[in-house]
Formats: structure tokens, C-alpha cells, sequence
């Protein structure tokens, strides 16, 4: 059916550029390979942490509507990294590490779930990483961010899109959307160029 893609189709083209320049982040690139060293892998980690922690202190102020929809609260993952970084030993310093200053906050639920698409589509590719990591021997207690959701990886994945969907037929909405998304990769980028030191 056209219109369970349609914008998820719009968002892809959108974003493309910005999902090759992730992809070519140094540590990401590493980490996908299997060849990133203990201290870079744990920068990544507290980075990744910064800016997920940021963003989600604001998931209660996501329209109750659309946080009911997707199930907004099962999809904080800053949880995981917390585990992750507490097998580093950084567990009484977690608090302590820096948050990115300018996470998105959305006003609309489109703007939400465009903001979300950047995060959400990052568990997708999070799949690659943890086999990559797998491979190279990081241990599992280090591996939770990126196993997030675990079986119902793929159910969280159809849920926001069939969210997303409802707004594809609403220009107006849709093009909301797709600048959300856009701003949110935009400041995603830029927190994550400081990721190398970021535990400290």
C-alpha cells in the first residue's frame, strides 16, 4: 500500500546525505567494522549517552496521543547505554558526563515522530554494529545499546512507521516531518563530532 511507505520513502531521499555522513563518523565506521579500541568504543558510548539522555527527558512532554500510539516510554535507550557504560565502571559518574546542550524538542507530534525517525532508524542499523562488535569479542554487558529492543526490534520499527504514515496524505504535516528530521540529524552530527574524550 502506497501510503504505509509514502513518507517514510520522502524521509529516506531526505536524509540520505545526512545517513552517509554517520555512516563515515569515525567511531560509528569503526565500531561497524569490528576494529574500534576499548577507550574509543567507550567515548562512544558516553557521547551516544549524552545526546539520548537529552533528548529523552523531554519524551513526557511527547503529545499523550502519540506517546500511547508508539509506546513512547519502552523507547528510552539511554537506559542502556547506562548499562553499558557501567560495565566501563563509569557507573558513579554517568551523572556526571556531558548532555548534549540543544536536543531537539518538538512541538507537534509530525515534529516528534521526524525527530524519532533519526533515533528509531538508528536501531536498525544498530543490528550491524552489535554483530560487527560481537565478532571483535565485546562482551555482552557492553553491547545493550545497540540490541535495544531486542525480539521486538522489528514491532517497534512497524509501529512508529504505521504512526508515521497517518500524515503522509497532510503536506503540511509531512513537510513538518521532514524538517524535523533533518534539524534532528543536524544536531545529532554536531554533538557527536565531540565524541572522542567524551567519558573523560
Amino acid at each position: 500500500m502506497k501510503a504505509r511507505t509514502e513518507l517514510r520513502n520522502r524521509l529516506r531521499v531526505a536524509t540520505r546525505e545526512a545517513h552517509e555522513r554517520m555512516h563515515g563518523h569515525p567511531g560509528f565506521a569503526a565500531a561497524a567494522d569490528g576494529r574500534i579500541g576499548e577507550a574509543d568504543y567507550r567515548d562512544l558510548l558516553a557521547r551516544l549517552y549524552g545526546f539520548h539522555e537529552a533528548f529523552e527527558a523531554g519524551f513526557a512532554a511527547a503529545p499523550a496521543a502519540l506517546a500511547a500510539a508508539i509506546d513512547l516510554p519502552a523507547r528510552h535507550r539511554a537506559a542502556h547505554l547506562t548499562q553499558d557504560l557501567a560495565d566501563f565502571g563509569l557507573a558513579t559518574r554517568i551523572g556526571a558526563l556531558p548532555l548534549c546542550p540543544s536536543p531537539p524538542r518538538p512541538p507537534s507530534e509530525p515534529q516528534w515522530l521526524g525527530a524519532l525517525y533519526v533515533t528509531e532508524g538508528s536501531t536498525l542499523g544498530g543490528t550491524e554494529i552489535e554483530r560487527a562488535l560481537t565478532r571483535a569479542g565485546v562482551p555482552a554487558a557492553r553491547r545493550h545499546f545497540f540490541t535495544a529492543y531486542g525480539e521486538r526490534r522489528s514491532q517497534m520499527w512497524r509501529q512508529f512507521l504505521d504512526r508515521l504514515e497517518t500524515h503522509a496524505a497532510d503536506d503540511v504535516a509531512a513537510q513538518a516531518v521532514e524538517a524535523a528530521a533533518l534539524d534532528a540529524f543536524a544536531q545529532f552530527e554536531t554533538w557527536m563530532a565531540g565524541w572522542r574524550g567524551a567519558a573523560g
